[in-house]
């Protein structure tokens, strides 16, 4: 695969992704709909940090795992099984479970940062990008950092926006009739992706 089509597919994916709302994004809005647009500066700035984190932390291993093609296998059906798990979530995914009160307190770094660790969203990109597309985009820390640096920029963007439309997206989403057919229609998106990764198979 050439850098030109690797870095295509990671656009698609992350568009995928985006569409398909997680734990960052529904708390960005949640969170700024209660405290306003400037309480989620840190959060945001949290969640940033957190992503880093996680995706050199997990794209060093792969690396360090390429000659080994047991472990890739083993890691992309990780990665498999977080997507498969989160797809079905958002089938079953109700609204109300949404934690973010006025009573929780503000939101800050800290949280932010921890979110991305237990994130199952979250692990199941990261992973699966990866263990794809290191090698297309310059192999090693090169490949690491250009698949972060794409992800990173676009994703802290999306949290913005997040922020400013959650007043509009939230009655979307807390509507009894509307909310589930979103989140189904979410759900039938990552179970898409999920196909297309069955089909490809391991980087390997």
């Amino acid at each position: 695969m050439d850098a030109t089509t690797a870095m295509l597919e990671l656009l698609l994916i992350i568009a995928i992704a985006l569409l398909t709302p997680g734990p960052n994004a529904l708390t960005a809005f949640a969170h700024s709909g209660l405290y306003g647009r400037k309480s989620n500066i840190s959060l945001i700035t949290g969640m940033a940090i957190g992503l880093f984190i996680m995706e050199f932390t997990v794209g060093l291993a792969i690396d360090s795992l390429s000659e080994n093609e047991t472990a890739l296998v083993a890691l992309h059906w990780i990665g498999m099984l977080f997507l498969l798990a989160m797809a079905v979530a958002l089938f079953k995914f109700d609204v109300t479970s949404l934690n973010v009160s006025e009573s929780t307190g503000k939101l800050g770094l800290k949280t932010g940062i921890a979110m991305q660790f237990v994130n199952g969203k979250e692990w199941a990109f990261v992973i699966l990008i990866m263990s794809q597309y290191i090698e297309p985009l310059g192999g090693g820390v090169a490949g690491i950092l250009s698949i972060i640096a794409v992800t990173l920029s676009i994703c802290i963007a999306a949290m913005i926006a997040w922020t400013f439309f959650g007043a509009r997206l939230s009655g979307l989403f807390s509507d009894e009739k509307n909310s589930p057919r979103v989140f189904k229609v979410c759900g039938f998106l990552l179970s898409l992706l999920w196909v297309a990764f069955l089909i490809r198979g391991p980087a390997v």
